[in-house]
Order: C-alpha cells, then sequence, then structure tokens
C-alpha cells in the first residue's frame, strides 16, 4: 500500500518533506491552490476596472500642488503673473473742465442771500461780455458795440459799488480773510481803470474791442476767486447774508433809477444789438 501513495501524480509524491504526514502536505497543497486562485481573481478584476475606466480617482489639484516640486510650483505659477501683467487698463478720466464763472457759481440756498444777488450780477455780465464778443467777430456798427460795452461798464460799476460799500464791510467784521478782501479791493481798482478808458473811448479805435475782451477776463478770473475762495467762506461765517441782501438790493435799485435819467448806456441791447428803450440796467437787474 505504501507504494501505491508515492505514484506519480498522487499527494504523496508532491510532498517536499516525505517524513510528514500524508494528511498535512495535503492540506498545505489544498491552501496553496486556493491562495493562487483567488489572486488571479483579484489580478482580473484589477484589470477590468482599468479597461472600463472605473479606476481610483486621480488625485486633487490640492494634493497635486503639495507634492510638487520647487521648480513645478514657478511653473503653475508663471501663466497667472503673465495674466496679471496683460490685464486691461480702466480708460482714464476726462481732464477736469477750465474754470469759469458759470461752473464755479455757488449753489442757491433755501433763501435767497446776498451771494446769489452778487452770483446772478457775475453770470448776467458774462453772458454780455460773450454778447459783445459776438459783435466784434461780425465787424458790427460801431453804435452797436459801444452800447453794448457801456450797459457792461454800468452794470459793472453798479456791482463794484454794492460790493464795495456793503458786502465786503460786513464780511471783514465776520472775520473773513483780510488778505482775501484787499486783492478783490485792488482787483476793482484794476478793472475801474479799463472801465473809464472804455467809456471814453470810441468803438472805431483799433484796441476798443480788445480792451472790452480783456476787461471781460479779468472780471471772470476776479468772479472765480470770489466764487471758490471768498464766497464759501461768506457762507460759513456768522454773516447775515439774508438780511445784507435786502440791503444791497435797496442800493442796487437806487443805482437803477439813476440810470432811467437817459444818461450813457440808458438803452439796453438786445441778442441782435438793436437797441430797446429800457433803463439803463433794467434787464440786468430783473432777477434782484
Amino acid at each position: 500500500m505504501a507504494d501505491d501513495k508515492t505514484k506519480r501524480g498522487s499527494p504523496d509524491n508532491k510532498r517536499l518533506n516525505r517524513s510528514e504526514p500524508y494528511e498535512v502536505a495535503y492540506a498545505k497543497a489544498k491552501r496553496a491552490k486556493a491562495a493562487t486562485a483567488k489572486t488571479a481573481k483579484k489580478s482580473a478584476k484589477t484589470a477590468a476596472k482599468k479597461a472600463t475606466g472605473r479606476s481610483s480617482p486621480r488625485p486633487s489639484s490640492t494634493s497635486r500642488a503639495r507634492s510638487a516640486s520647487p521648480a513645478m510650483k514657478r511653473t503653475n505659477a508663471a501663466p497667472a503673473r503673465k495674466q496679471a501683467r496683460t490685464t486691461t487698463r480702466a480708460t482714464p478720466k476726462p481732464p477736469k473742465a477750465e474754470k469759469t464763472a458759470e461752473n464755479t457759481a455757488p449753489k442757491t440756498m433755501r433763501e435767497a442771500d446776498a451771494v446769489d444777488l452778487l452770483t446772478d450780477d457775475h453770470l448776467e455780465v458774462g453772458a454780455l461780455f460773450k454778447q459783445y464778443e459776438k459783435l466784434a467777430k461780425k465787424e458790427a456798427p460801431a453804435d452797436q458795440r459801444r452800447t453794448l460795452a457801456q450797459t457792461i461798464c454800468d452794470m459793472l460799476k453798479a456791482h463794484t459799488t454794492i460790493e464795495e460799500e456793503l458786502f465786503y464791510p460786513a464780511a471783514r467784521r465776520a472775520g473773513i480773510d483780510a488778505d482775501l478782501l484787499d486783492e478783490a479791493d485792488i482787483e476793482h481798482a484794476s478793472a475801474k481803470e479799463l472801465i473809464a478808458q472804455i467809456e471814453v473811448g470810441d468803438p472805431e479805435d483799433d484796441h476798443y474791442d480788445a480792451k472790452v475782451k480783456v476787461l471781460g477776463e479779468y472780471i471772470t478770473h476776479h468772479v472765480v476767486e470770489e466764487h471758490t475762495e471768498m464766497f464759501p467762506k461768506c457762507r460759513r461765517s456768522a454773516m447775515d447774508l439774508v438780511g445784507l441782501r435786502g440791503e444791497m438790493e435797496a442800493r442796487k435799485m437806487s443805482l437803477l433809477a439813476n440810470g432811467k435819467d437817459g444818461g450813457p448806456g440808458s438803452e439796453a441791447v438786445s441778442e441782435d444789438g438793436k437797441g430797446k428803450s429800457t433803463g439803463i440796467l433794467a434787464s440786468l437787474f430783473a432777477k434782484a
């Protein structure tokens, strides 16, 4: 019987250790066969997953970034810096407009005050200077230009009078910058010199139109300074601007009444340069 168990191909023939019992050798061979089958089955399952694309997910970008080398990090960051350099710049803002009497005029308060009265005069005389410029370019007749120039001069004289007699003294009493008020007085004096030259001048003279133009530029400079520096300070001060307006209006009406006697410049000029039989400052002080 012993010879039958050691025949070729029998379980006993597979024993490496001939001294171990047959039953032990047979159990080991069975377990080894089962393990081989299990390994083969697992390998086949893994291959099937790879073939169908159901393999384990790729590591996230965060994990890749953590494991990336410093050189790889620099390579990945380069496109971001390049994109930042090529960012489109915002459209530049247009330049600020030049300061004029119109765009610097103080806003009207709830109740009309002295600043509003002076501002109205500034805008009105500015419109007259523009009207004169049109007449000069058209080479309008001398009498039309003289009438309009005289109207401008009369309005400026009345305007400077109520400022010098009432507004500037009230501003000094309220503690407004004395240097600012002194400069305004000097500018008034310089403007009066030009006004005097225009009043006695001849519109046929070569420099007549130039004098009116220079006077307009001078007045514009003076007006912008008052709008941007003096008037804001006056409104922030303790000045009684509403009450002061009443005094200035009364003084201006007296100047208007004196102009109705038919003196120089007693006729206002319309847009087309034709005179109208109105008082010297009737149309100019209509807003008063």
